[in-house]
């Protein structure tokens, strides 16, 4: 197996894992994996120092535009109208 094969099939493990939690944090993870992916194919091979900065910066990005797209708007509200005293 080449080695975007196995950096696919890790993306497709975490994609499934995600829809078993729910908690859009390893959607990130999944994305970063399928770049690597995708840059491991287009490059031709595993490069360790290349590979682990691409994972990191996607992954990154792509959780904070994950965390941005699905924020629940009643978060925000509940806490600004939650009230010490009113326990």
């Amino acid at each position: 197996m080449d080695a975007y094969q196995i950096s696919l099939i890790i993306s497709v493990v975490l994609a499934i894992a995600e829809v078993m939690t729910l908690s859009f944090i390893l959607l990130g993870f999944s994305i970063g994996m399928l770049v690597v992916s995708g840059v491991q194919y287009v490059f031709d091979g595993y490069n360790l120092n290349r590979d682990v900065m691409v994972f990191a910066v996607v992954s990154v990005v792509s959780f904070v535009a994950l965390r941005k797209v699905f924020k629940k708007n009643s978060d925000v509200k509940r806490l600004a109208e939650d009230d010490i005293n009113q326990y």
